[in-house]
Formats: C-alpha cells, structure tokens, sequence
C-alpha cells in the first residue's frame, strides 16, 4: 500500500466487480447508530489458533510479520515519516513484541538508472542490505520486494516492454546483492513486484512473472539456485493485489509449493479501512465509518478468505498464502472497531494457516509510536493476542 501513494478509486476497482461491492457498505456497518458497541466474540482477542508459542512458525514458514512501510519505499528515505530513518533498534522492537517476519517494501525504480543495465544506486544498495541485516540479526526473517515501480503502471502499453526490461534489470542487481550463500533461502524471500495495476494487466504480470522466474532461478542460477537451495520467491495478484486476482494467476512450471508463497493483500472493506486517507479519492466521504464485527460485518469477509483457501486446494497448488497486507489507517478510526477489525482479521488467516504482515510499523496506519516509545494498544492487543 503505503500511506503516501496516490490511489485513484475509480481506477483500483474498475477491472474487479467483486471488490466493489466487498469496499463499500457491505463488510461494515454502515448505518449503525453512533454509540453502538462493538459485537465481536471475546475469542478473537485470544490466541485461540495456538500461534503465540512459535508466532506463527510452527504453522507457517513466515507466521506473524509486519511491514516497514513509509520508509525505503517512499521517493526517499524520511520523506513520508517526517525525517524519521530506520533504526536497528526498531528491528529489535519489532522482534520483542513477538513478531517473526518483516517485510521491507523497496522503492528500486527511485535509484536506479533508466537505461541499461539500469544500475542501482550503491549507496541505496547499501542501505537495503544494511535493513535487512539488522532484520536477520533480530532473527526476523525477511519478505524484500520491488514497491511503487508506479512508471510501469502508469506510463501506458507503448512504454511497458521498456519498464519490463528495467524490473528485470533491477532483480538482476537485488539477486546478485543477496546471495544464497550470504542469505539462505529460510532468511530471505524475494516478492517480484507490488500491487501490479494499471497498465500491468493479468496476462502481462503473467508474463513477467515467467521472466522473473526465469532470471533469478535460471539466468542467476549460481547466486539462488545452487542444487542444494532455491530462493524461495512470493507471488502476488494483478488488481493491486486482490484475493479475487488469484484465479487469473497462470503460474509458470517451475513454480511449486516448495519455492513460491502467494501473497494477497486485504483491505476491506475499504471505506472502513482507508476513512479519511488524504491520498484516496472521496475518502473524507467515509470518516466514520464503522465496524463492530457483526453477522454483516464478518461475512462478506469470511467469503473472500474461503474463496482464497478453494482457490488454493486445486490441483498442484497447496501454497503458503501469505496476507502480505492489511491493516486501517488510525486517524479517524474509532479504536475498539479498529481493534475488532484487525483481531478479526488476523485470527480468520491463522485458523486457515494463512501467515501475514500488517501495514504498518509507525506511520498512519502503524501499531508502533515512536514518539511515545509503545506500542499502540487498540492495533498490539488485536495482532499479538493473551491467551486464552
């Protein structure tokens, strides 16, 4: 996602009729009255699925994460946090609070050249591994993808070639960067590309996923798959990452459950989620916006995570399913529904053994304050349960 992105509404739904439904009133509780009191069973503020032991490990390869967003995906580092940079400290947050996974989103396209061999600003190199150093020290394990590489939704079909060329170009740096020898395959996954959109239709990212997997698997062989390891990769959905996207995924050969975990993103609904977003078209519209967890409320949703879990029991499938995102922006969200919201949420993907990373750490939708120095109650108590 990232707070910052400019998100034209009518474009992000046009191509997906069942998102449009699921984002507006359905899903939530649109006309319940002010003071209405959230109804969502006390078991989803529990550890009711048994993941706090391990945080998901014992279930998942990735279990409980989060992501760093508004950082190394912004046009420059600071730019979206207010000045503020990563530090290691906030690995080590991250780390206690019981998380297992972070995902870093990346903005390559912002540092490397145009033309070919589209090389990577050192110095931002540097700093990308200097992260995920500081996340494997913290024995995080790592999701590093390629985020708003917003030229190739936008600049039009005439133009995409072009931009395929360059993504190749940049993963061909990222995967020569991170090694298998340096950063073996249970530490680090590679997520092809961010919320393919726009230009970027479902048979052109089918496309393009064939040829990044033929590069880092084939062409970078010798870095990512050695005979003894594989990097393993993550796959998302074109339409921004919807679940629904899933079942226009043509999924190359090579690609198998034991080196690929799908990645779907979940943000409805989204008038809930994204009330008052400054970036989002009409979202003023929306502030307050409920959500208390009811029959309604919870049902729209279960429906889109079970079509997720049909969708990955065909044949030759049987994926990890990561939930790379999801999450409400806080500033005009009332906290015991972004609470409920959020335990909801976070509970319905463990009882599927399906891992996840919330957006985000410590911007407008994050679960840390920095400036307090804690965690913020209403999002912590919903992504890290008691037990029951």
């Amino acid at each position: 996602m990232g707070n910052l992105k400019k998100l034209v509404l009518v474009g992000m739904f046009s191509s997906a009729a069942v998102m449009l439904s699921a984002c507006g009133g359905e899903g939530s509780s649109i006309g319940a009255p002010s003071d209405a009191e959230v109804e969502l069973d006390a078991s989803y503020y529990t550890d009711t699925y048994g993941w706090n032991a391990s945080g998901g490990m014992a279930q998942t390869q990735l279990g409980r994460g989060l992501n760093l967003g508004n950082y190394l995906e912004a046009p420059n580092e600071g730019e979206w946090t207010g000045g503020r940079l990563l530090v290691e400290q906030d690995l080590q947050i991250i780390a206690d609070a019981g998380f297992k996974t972070v995902r870093i989103p990346v903005r390559w396209s912002n540092h490397a050249g145009e033309n070919t061999p589209y090389q990577i600003d050192a110095s931002f190199m540097a700093r990308v591994k200097q992260v995920v150093g500081w996340s494997l020290a913290a024995n995080l394990k790592v999701v590093l993808n390629v985020h708003h590489y917003e030229e190739m939704m936008n600049d039009g079909q005439n133009q995409q070639e072009n931009h395929i060329l360059r993504l190749v170009g940049m993963w061909a740096q990222i995967a020569e960067a991170f090694p298998l020898s340096e950063y073996d395959e249970d530490s680090l996954v590679f997520e092809l590309l961010n919320e393919p959109n726009g230009t970027i239709g479902y048979d052109d990212w089918n496309d393009i996923i064939g040829r990044l997997t033929q590069l880092i698997w084939t062409t970078m062989a010798d870095e990512q798959n050695n005979g003894t390891e594989q990097r393993t990769i993550m796959i998302g959905t074109a339409n921004w990452g919807h679940p629904d996207g899933l079942t226009q995924l043509d999924l190359p050969s090579s690609v198998s459950a034991d080196n690929t975990i799908i990645t779907v993103h979940y943000y409805e609904p989204f008038h809930f989620t994204h009330q008052g977003a400054d970036w989002v078209q009409g979202a003023d519209e929306w502030i307050g916006t409920p959500w208390l967890g009811t029959a309604s409320d919870q049902q729209p949703l279960i429906d889109l995570f079970d079509r997720v879990t049909a969708w990955n029991a065909g044949a030759g499938r049987g994926f990890e399913i990561f939930m790379g995102e999801y999450g409400v922006f806080s500033q005009y969200s009332d906290p015991d529904h972004q609470r409920a919201w959020t335990a909801f949420i976070a509970r319905e993907a463990e009882k599927r053994n399906i891992s996840w990373a919330y957006w985000e750490y410590a911007s407008g939708f994050g679960a840390y304050d920095p400036e307090a120095g804690e965690w913020r109650s209403a999002l912590i108590e919903g992504l890290i349960p008691a037990q029951p």
